[in-house]
């Protein structure tokens, strides 16, 4: 007799076969990635060190106020080791500053920049000239950690290598674009030199800093346009949104 045809598997039986996402999308969801871990490391940093930093330092404070140590070879010491301590919980503060976000969920882009530019200022000493110039619109996370990234750069670049200490930023939103700008009126730099090889930047140019900014903006399908001279250096950043 000849045996029945077997059942069709079901839905739940096939084999599913799933799309790989675009290479662009992997690289956002790399990037989202990559930031959670830093943000985990800049925790347990918080969390680690710098409580047993400033343990030690309220330590070494009160041994300080002890009668019988308060002069001398002692005392001394105990002052060297409380400015050491009192250096290294600074730095890591500021470090922690500068790489730890503060709430970008549910904060809008527009806060985000501004907070960035009123912690380059406390972190740097520089003016910054923030201007809004039309409200941004609502933008996933990984734009607004990208843009945030960028702009930090951007800053710090002129900073670091300019000795710029005056910016201007404006920020607003076009033709389904938020645009970014940043100028400054350092003595500029040869951005087609910098930006000629990967090997230039970084090494000869001194801008390191530039290779992530292109990458970040190309990720999101945006535009990095930089001009620079005698009168300064203009950094536009163009991210589609809509």
């Amino acid at each position: 007799m000849a045996s029945s045809p077997s059942p069709s598997p079901s839905r739940s039986q096939r084999p599913q076969h799933l799309r790989s996402p675009s290479p662009r999308i992997a690289a956002r969801g790399l990037l989202a990635a990559a930031e959670r871990d830093l943000q985990q490391i800049i925790l347990d940093i918080h969390d680690g060190p710098v409580q047993d930093i400033f343990g030690a330092l309220s330590q070494i404070q009160v041994l300080r106020h002890r009668p019988e140590l308060r002069h001398g070879e002692t005392a001394e010491v105990l002052a060297r080791v409380e400015a050491s301590l009192e250096r290294a919980l600074g730095e890591i503060r500021s470090f922690i500053g500068a790489f730890r976000p503060p709430e970008f969920e549910r904060r809008p882009l527009g806060a985000i920049l501004e907070g960035l530019v009123v912690q380059h200022e406390a972190l740097t000493g520089a003016k910054v000239k923030f201007t809004l110039e039309t409200e941004l619109p609502p933008v996933p996370l990984h734009v607004k950690i990208s843009l945030y990234r960028i702009l930090q750069e951007a800053l710090a670049n002129a900073t670091r290598h300019a000795g710029v200490l005056r910016h201007e930023v404006r920020a607003w939103a076009e033709d389904g674009e938020i645009v970014v700008e940043v100028r400054d009126h350092g003595h500029g730099f040869d951005v087609a030199k910098v930006l000629r090889s990967e090997s230039d930047v970084g090494v000869a140019g001194g801008h390191f800093g530039l290779r992530g900014m292109r990458d970040r903006v190309e990720i999101m399908n945006g535009t990095l346009a930089i001009t620079s001279g005698k009168r300064g250096t203009r950094v536009t950043i163009r991210i589609p949104v809509a």
